[in-house]
């Protein structure tokens, strides 16, 4: 892939976004006006309302060309609406995909509840070994598997105690990594499961909605993806099996620009925070859903100051243990990340905040604009 991904964490308007993102959007098309993709799917019913981004392009010199009523140089996938317009033409599809949300729905209460369990678990015992070692951190903790560390009977009591409580806390954090691995497995056969027990991939109207909004992908310069809920804009691209389109765009040297779910869905893992969850202790990081997969070896968490204790040392080393596939990477309003997959190089390039980076160490490393990410 010789293309480039610009993360953003949550900026605060189009007209923010558009004026730090320009001078890529520009550089995407050098012999002229770039062609831009909106993918507003994050939407759901309101995903027409593009025209802010559009107005904020035209005034940095990205010009529409209007067709028809319609803006042939910044179109809309309108990836959403062709979802819907499916699911009402097929409602053998529809029943079928309410039967596996239904299901998707019951698996992630039943995984919300354990990963509740550890998490509480992990963070009671931390205080715990507090209150009785005094100095104790998280992230002082060796990186151990599930069998433990060897028995060691000649040591004194306040060092078996640490021992002890250290081999709690691996196992819990062990725990909830396998409860991920569960998880994605569960989500994955689901998703498998809707064009298996349809024939979708072979429906007429379903294979040219697939035909055009691929088209419409490939012929992108810059695909702009907003946030939103992750939910819906999640549900369209993977409806029409939209991922492998967006890597070919991606290798033939397209940009791609994501903010808040655009940027979760990109990832391998969609990792969601629960702040509206009703009971404030399954207020916790978990994992959504399967994300496409452009970019591996990240884990972008935005909103990051918003919903990540950074200055608690103990709390980024267990978000950096807890998601150890990957780094995990906090982004604000104002963090921008550049990935180059095919590169292997990642450079925070926001000029008014940088790019967090959370280590199993608890330490949280901060990266200036021009400097290269060393994950």
């Amino acid at each position: 892939m010789s293309g480039q991904i610009l993360f953003n964490g949550n900026i605060a308007s189009p007209n923010d976004f558009i004026d730090r993102i320009a001078p890529f959007v520009k550089q995407s098309n050098p012999r002229g006006s770039p062609n831009v993709l909106l993918i507003t799917a994050a939407w759901g019913a309101g995903e027409y309302g593009e025209a802010p981004f559009r107005e904020a392009l035209n005034r940095h010199g990205v010009l529409s060309q209007w067709q028809d009523g319609f803006d042939r140089a910044i179109p809309n996938l309108c990836a959403w609406h062709a979802w819907q317009e499916v699911l009402a033409a097929r409602p053998q599809v529809a029943q079928v995909a309410e039967e596996l949300e239904e299901v998707a729905d019951a698996v992630r209460r039943f995984y919300i509840a354990k990963t509740s369990f550890h998490a509480t678990r992990v963070r009671e015992a931390v205080a715990f070994s507090r209150d009785k070692l005094g100095e104790f951190r998280l992230g002082d903790l060796p990186l151990i598997g599930r069998d433990g560390l060897q028995p060691e009977p000649t040591l004194a009591g306040r060092a078996l105690l640490h021992r002890a409580l250290t081999r709690e806390l691996s196992h819990d954090l062990a725990d909830l990594v396998r409860n991920d691995a569960r998880m994605l497995d569960a989500l994955t056969e689901l998703a498998d499961a809707l064009p298996a027990r349809t024939g979708l991939r072979f429906d007429p109207l379903w294979r040219q909605w697939h035909a055009t909004l691929t088209a419409r992908i490939l012929a992108a310069d810059t695909v702009i993806l907003p946030g939103g809920d992750p939910d819906a804009l999640l549900g369209a691209l993977q409806f029409f099996d939209l991922g492998p389109a967006l890597r070919e765009t991606l290798r033939r040297g397209a940009l791609l620009c994501a903010v808040s779910a655009g940027s979760l869905v990109l990832c391998e893992r969609v990792i969601i925070y629960d702040d509206f969850a009703s009971d404030p202790r399954r207020r916790e990081f978990r994992l959504h859903d399967r994300g496409l997969g452009l970019v591996g070896g990240l884990q972008i968490l935005p909103h990051c100051m918003d919903r990540i204790h950074t200055d608690d040392p103990d709390n980024l080393a267990y978000l950096a243990r807890r998601f150890s596939t990957h780094a995990c990477v906090g982004l604000n309003q104002e963090s921008f990340l550049l990935v180059q997959p095919d590169a292997g190089k990642a450079t925070a390039v926001g000029l008014h905040d940088a790019v967090y980076v959370f280590g199993p160490d608890g330490a949280k490393r901060r990266f200036m604009p021009g400097q290269v990410l060393d994950v």
